[in-house]
């Protein structure tokens, strides 16, 4: 089984987007992506250089998968793909830190982060669970009390799945923090564990200072055929992509 976790960066590299999954869906499984956009965002300041209706585009662009999308706030958040052989138990989503919690930290237009929420799909057969995650960005990807606040709250979340699980998307944290670290001590941490020297590209204007973002990890009791930060260029992120026996 393949899964690609990518964040799609609102389309704004809509054509290299579209080519890129159209390639990639020949033989991966599973799509998970970040800052998918669905709709119209009540800001509507914001976003004006995004595909507001990506989410319909690409499951146009999937027509032998099934979509699930996770509303973050009204017109983004995040969605799964899955194959149509694939038999899914459940796709959920809720919130792992409400807006409340958030409001003290500002974006650079003087806006508010959006809440955290946690997109999981379970697999019948292979059983396993995918949590797709999108963590707080800003504060140059370093360990803060709500980066803790959020890996604390991660952890219950995983603690309460007994299945094999993989965790993947774009947690905004640079690989030396202790949030990764602590991540790492009980999930295999893919990024690291391949020596990649970064999970972004030349879009994002602070990838040689804050060069990771995304990461796959993965239980241990996965077995990890082969990993893989992809070079295609469709976002201000790289897409990882995981191959599991």
């Amino acid at each position: 089984m393949k899964l690609i976790s990518l964040n799609a960066w609102g389309g704004r590299l809509y054509e290299p987007l579209e080519k890129f999954i159209k390639h990639h869906a020949v033989d991966v499984d599973i799509f998970c992506f970040q800052e998918m956009r669905n709709g119209e965002k009540e800001d509507k300041s914001e976003g004006a250089d995004e595909i507001e209706d990506l989410f319909s585009l690409v499951s146009e662009m999937l027509p032998n998968f099934i979509g699930y999308f996770a509303k973050q706030v009204e017109g983004i958040g995040s969605a799964a793909f899955v194959k149509n052989t694939i038999k899914v138990e459940r796709g959920k989503s809720f919130q792992i830190i409400p807006a409340k919690d958030l409001a003290h930290l500002k974006r650079p237009n003087g806006n508010s982060y959006y809440p955290r929420i946690m997109q999981v799909v379970s697999l019948k057969d292979p059983e396993i669970t995918i949590y797709n995650f999108h963590g707080i960005p800003g504060n140059k990807k370093r360990d803060t009390p709500e980066r803790d606040l959020q890996t604390r709250l991660l952890i219950e979340t995983l603690d309460k799945d007994s299945a094999p699980k993989i965790l993947v998307g774009d947690f905004n944290l640079d690989m030396d923090t202790n949030a990764v670290s602590v991540l790492g001590s009980r999930m295999r941490n893919l990024v690291q564990e391949g020596g990649f020297a970064t999970t972004r590209n030349h879009y994002y204007e602070d990838y040689l200072a804050v060069p990771f973002s995304d990461y796959a990890f993965v239980s241990r009791d996965i077995s990890v055929k082969s990993f893989s930060v992809l070079d295609e260029q469709v976002s201000d992120h790289t897409a990882l992509l995981i191959e599991i026996s």
